[in-house]
């Protein structure tokens, strides 16, 4: 008698433990979290195209995958303040936002997730950051011609301050 009522509690419990299992509910998988970033100068966020390695701002539509943007697992963080940084991965095209260091205003494109120095970026503070391992970090901006964005050092004479301001939000 005993052993009844012990099986009419644990076989409930075991079915509805095998429902959840297979429906996913009990997975121990987490889900990505996608950020979009609005320009504070323009109010315009970063888009990445799904057919070119273009990169550029525009209207801010969080349900399009173009302005969705995740942070890649692999991290390293800098010496001399902690800063942790990692790759900004397109969900549009699932490459990684990449600059360099080759002039005072730098091109901002998407290219494989790989070694490449120009794609370890931080979103702290309200901006994104690119440590090229250069001594000056590289920050995006948005530009007054058109949709453009570069990265450049912070400050640059002539350039409103808001243009390297990045809101980040995510879903």
């Amino acid at each position: 008698m005993k052993s009844l009522k012990l099986l009419r509690l644990t076989v409930p419990i075991g079915l509805a433990a095998l429902t959840l299992t297979v429906a996913g509910s009990m997975s121990t998988a987490s889900a990505t979290t996608y950020w979009s970033y609005r320009n504070d100068y323009e109010g315009q966020c970063l888009v990445s195209s799904t057919a070119s390695n273009k990169v550029w701002s525009d209207t801010c539509d969080d349900s399009l995958a173009t302005r969705n943007w995740y942070w890649g697992p692999d991290s390293y963080t800098r010496n001399f303040d902690q800063t942790v940084f990692r790759r900004l991965v397109s969900k549009a095209n699932g490459l990684c936002l990449t600059t360099d260091s080759e002039t005072a205003t730098n091109a901002v494109w998407m290219s494989p997730c790989g070694n490449a120095p120009g794609q370890w970026w931080s979103g702290d503070g309200n901006e994104l950051n690119c440590d090229i391992g250069v001594g000056a970090g590289q920050f995006l901006r948005t530009s007054d011609n058109g949709a453009a964005v570069y990265a450049t050092e912070y400050g640059q004479s002539g350039i409103d301050p808001s243009r390297w301001v990045w809101w980040g939000a995510h879903s």
